[in-house]
């Protein structure tokens, strides 16, 4: 008998990561400094991982108003995600659009419903999408020929997990 062994696809191995820190880190301790978010990540932290040019911050204008969530809006002016990683790539416009916003000029695969507050973060690889839900800053995969998933994870626990991966894989 021959037995073949099949190994899980990187991305949902980096999805499982990503689920995993999240339910690991816990919920931030309450307080004034508290973020509102699953992990405290210093701006500074991704700074001088990918350096300063390799962290894309956004500003407010860049925020589609279905971006209610505070928090994520927070997260993103001030400490911003690494715009390339081996497992993630910040979507390449300088907005975040919405899926409904991203796929308007161009032949739209089966949007969900709920499109119009899905927020198009960036691409894990082709053709896998990390969507960011606007209320509640949830994180979510998804594929055309999907509906979302979530991952059980925030903008931090993201965040974190790249900056964790990189430091791994680029340091003797």
């Amino acid at each position: 008998m021959n037995a073949t062994i099949t190994r899980p696809d990187p991305l949902l191995r980096g999805g499982r990561l990503i689920s995993t820190l999240a339910l690991v880190a816990g919920p931030e301790p309450a307080g004034p400094a508290a973020s509102g978010l699953a992990v405290s990540v210093p701006p500074r932290l991704l700074a001088e991982e990918f350096g300063r040019a390799g962290v894309m911050r956004f500003e407010d204008v860049d925020f589609p108003a279905a971006l209610t969530h505070e928090p994520t809006r927070r997260f993103l002016r001030e400490t911003g995600l690494p715009d390339e990683h081996a497992l993630f790539r910040v979507h390449p416009d300088s907005v975040l659009p919405t899926l409904t916003e991203a796929y308007a000029d161009e032949p739209a695969p089966h949007l969900p419903a709920e499109a119009d507050r899905l927020i198009l973060l960036g691409h894990l690889d082709r053709p896998h999408r990390l969507l960011l839900d606007g209320d509640s800053g949830g994180l979510l995969l998804w594929t055309p020929a999907t509906h979302p998933r979530p991952l059980d994870a925030d903008i931090s626990t993201l965040a974190f997990t790249l900056w964790l991966l990189h430091g791994c894989t680029n340091r003797p």
